[in-house]
């Protein structure tokens, strides 16, 4: 009897231990047995069982030859080899035998010659279902028990972290050709959206520039976010830097299960935070300032804008004008969940607006102050001069390593030229590889003037001074000769911790309680009449 044999093994991990060996030895013996000749092997290696006959490789290849007639009969060592779903089995037995091929299992006795044994064939069917079921049953517990001990059970590693022993453990391996390693990049993306304040647009061109590699790390391979086994572009993404911003994965806490295309609970675990919590905090802070100054090309000027939260929906209040009487424009502080439909409410936040000029002249009024008469709040000051000290020096450093990468994109050009003086590459190619360079090198630049005003900025007001009463008492001048709005902005935001606004309905009306916390005092209320 001529016949063809099929073998399958749905996972990489199965074809590891020998399982596809193990069918092929078997097949053999049953045909030299019964005396059959093999005229074909049709092997699916890692193949899912899910997945039609039809549309696998080996599956394919069967049905189409199948219809010249090289065999009459098609062995299997079992029904599930088929398929893992009863549907499948079934559609492929009787595709086969709508062709003239008779499958036949070599460990199961069915015949689909009889109704009894088209009976049997249903019930292996079923049976090789209920048993998928089951495996998938016993493995989705099982794997929610290892999530819940914080096990890693596969996928992209975030950036910043490894696998080692089955659990996430930060990486701090210096990157190839780099003194920092990946977590030292998300560190050094967390402080500079916190203390300088720079957009993810900015931050992604610093870090292409100085040539730092955007990749994930799966099983010591280099892949892109959700494209397995392929190698990334090289080139950092404002959207990726805010990714990497908002995911809590680095303030210590990963959801597990949020991904899957089933529904099902997610699973909350703690893994080794790169970050501490309120620097996370302080990041997803900025970065919605950031948002919201974007997005509002304003016509006015607001000195609190971002830094009033609403006590109802959670989210920031914005500036805005109405028109009044006779047209005329008055500016308010606007909850952002009046304007969407957003924040932990249905429906738009019931909060009240607050008058520009009144709020901002009440905080305006406290800071100066606070700058003239500071009191017993001294020590705060010179502690926060302290803190600025410390970040001069990683402004040093931080100038220090772009001087070495300005350096090495210059000695990047002399390779390039080799290539094509070998006629390797062409002169197109050396002009984009030129132009890249110099995009990068000019980014690099930017990113150093932008760190020498900072470094200068610290000397100004902490180096030159031998005291916080010093610092102050230029601040009382600064105030004095340039009583601009960008300098009550810099007051403002440096003095100004948050503003809450708690609204309150009565008989109808909302009514507002502001807390304004500043950095010199525990705190300010002030409620509407």
């Amino acid at each position: 009897m001529r016949v063809a044999i099929y073998a399958r093994v749905s996972t990489d991990d199965q074809a590891d231990r020998g399982t596809i060996q193990n069918q092929i030895e078997f097949g053999s013996k049953y045909c030299d047995l019964h005396q059959h000749t093999i005229i074909k092997w049709y092997i699916d290696d890692g193949i899912s069982g899910t997945i039609p006959l039809e549309q696998r490789p080996e599956g394919s290849k069967l049905v189409q030859e199948a219809t010249e007639k090289p065999f009459d009969v098609l062995l299997i060592y079992k029904l599930d080899r088929l398929g893992r779903s009863a549907r499948i089995i079934l559609n492929a037995v009787h595709d086969l035998e709508q062709i003239g091929v008779i499958v036949r299992s070599m460990t199961e006795p069915f015949d689909t010659g009889d109704p009894s044994g088209r009976f049997l064939l249903t019930i292996l069917a079923g049976v090789a279902d209920l048993e998928r079921d089951t495996i998938v049953t016993r493995l989705w517990h099982g794997a929610n028990r290892a999530a819940r001990e914080g096990r890693w059970l596969g996928g992209i590693v975030p950036y910043g972290y490894r696998v080692v022993d089955g659990y996430l453990e930060i990486n701090d391996d210096p990157l190839p050709g780099h003194h920092l390693s990946e977590a030292d990049v998300i560190r050094m993306i967390y402080h500079q959206i916190t203390a300088q304040g720079l957009s993810t647009i900015k931050i992604a061109d610093y870090l292409n520039a100085l040539g730092i590699p955007p990749s994930y790390t799966k099983d010591n391979r280099l892949v892109t976010s959700g494209k397995r086994k392929v190698a990334t572009s090289g080139q950092w993404l404002p959207g990726r830097v805010r990714n990497m911003i908002v995911n809590p994965t680095y303030k210590g806490v990963h959801v597990y299960g949020k991904r899957s295309k089933k529904q099902r609970d997610t699973i909350t675990r703690q893994v080794p935070a790169i970050v501490s919590e309120d620097i996370w905090e302080a990041a997803q802070t900025s970065l919605q300032n950031n948002q919201i100054e974007a997005t509002r090309n304003a016509k006015r000027e607001y000195l609190l804008r971002g830094l009033i939260k609403c006590g109802m929906c959670g989210l920031t209040y914005t500036g805005t004008a109405y028109k009044g009487p006779k047209d005329a424009l008055k500016a308010y502080y606007v909850c952002n969940g009046k304007i969407s439909y957003r924040g932990k409410y249905s429906g738009k936040c019931a909060s009240k607006n607050l008058p520009m000029e009144e709020i901002e002249l009440t905080v305006w009024k406290d800071c100066v102050r606070f700058i003239n008469d500071p009191g017993e709040t001294l020590a705060e000051v010179a502690a926060g001069m302290e803190v600025r000290k410390s970040e001069k020096e990683n402004y040093s450093a931080e100038k220090s390593m772009i001087e070495q990468a300005i350096a090495a994109k210059d000695q990047e050009k002399q390779p390039i030229l080799d290539l094509y003086r070998r006629n390797i590459i062409s002169s197109s190619d050396v002009e984009k590889q030129f132009s890249k360079i110099a995009q990068e090198t000019k980014h690099l630049r930017q990113r150093l003037k932008e760190l020498d005003k900072l470094i200068a900025s610290e000397d100004n007001l902490v180096s030159q001074f031998a005291s916080a009463e010093e610092l102050l008492r230029v601040l009382r001048d600064k105030l004095a000769n340039e009583d601009t709005f960008e300098t009550r902005r810099q007051i403002v935001t440096s003095l100004v911790d948050r503003i809450e606004v708690s609204t309150e309905i009565k008989n109808g009306r909302p009514h507002a309680t502001v807390t304004a916390r500043y950095i010199f005092s525990k705190g300010i209320t002030c409620t509407d009449k």
